[in-house]
């Protein structure tokens, strides 16, 4: 008895059909399919925020702190040699510039009165950031490869530009956990052997650039601000 052409197709459709579908006992187990990456979504270590001050103590607007990791070990000892070496500031600027991926960022007030985009505020990146206890109360201590416009008008910081060139911000508390900030370049800095940290090495003699300075909520950010001025964003 001849088997139709139909049949005979029927017949593969059924076999190819089990083989796809079917149970394959021999077969390698499937590898699961990998999740496709989301957005990180990790909150800063710490929030600090104050009210910015120029040189004559007028009020400069509002300056918000965040410091999305502390500084290794490593990255204090390889600013702290040049600076120990008593080298060039372009060696410790160079150091900092070395830091693969930055520690934070600082917001100051945008211009008032104008477009949007002046209008939202500026964020300058954070390359450097150690907290240090004393009895004194804590410091929190930051360093940045471009200058940071704490305690200066918006309008005077966009007429002038970003400066490249080594800041630090040294934070000090009291024990009722408000601190002050003052601002130094690398002229004004020095190491603290004993306390294994940079400063301002003549801290009352430079003025508050930062007043009541206090730790805020920490909000988790899904993204990091859109525009940055200073270091680009590594």
């Amino acid at each position: 008895m001849k088997t139709s052409p139909g049949a005979v197709l029927i017949r593969t459709s059924i076999a190819l059909t089990c083989l796809a579908f079917g149970p394959r006992p021999f077969a390698a187990p499937a590898t699961p399919a990998t999740p496709v990456p989301s957005l990180a979504r990790s909150a800063p270590q710490l929030h600090l925020s104050g009210r910015s001050l120029d040189e004559k103590g007028t009020y400069a607007g509002p300056v918000d702190i965040y410091i999305e990791r502390w500084s290794s070990d490593d990255e204090r000892d390889t600013v702290m040699k040049p600076l120990l070496a008593k080298s060039s500031s372009d060696a410790v600027l160079a150091a900092l510039e070395n830091v693969r991926v930055r520690v934070g960022y600082v917001l100051t007030p945008g211009i008032q009165n104008t477009g949007l985009r002046a209008l939202g505020r500026r964020a300058w990146n954070i390359d450097y950031a150690r907290e240090v206890k004393t009895p004194a109360g804590r410091r929190i201590v930051l360093a940045s490869q471009d200058h940071l416009p704490i305690g200066e008008f918006p309008r005077d910081v966009a007429e002038r530009g970003t400066v490249h060139q080594l800041d630090v911000l040294d934070i000090r508390f009291g024990h009722d956990g408000k601190g002050v900030g003052k601002i130094a370049d690398v002229k004004k800095i020095a190491f603290n052997k004993p306390m294994n940290t940079i400063e301002i090495a003549k801290y009352d003699a430079e003025p508050i650039r930062l007043a009541d300075v206090s730790a805020g909520p920490v909000k988790t950010r899904t993204a990091p601000p859109k525009e940055y001025y200073g270091a680009k964003s590594k």
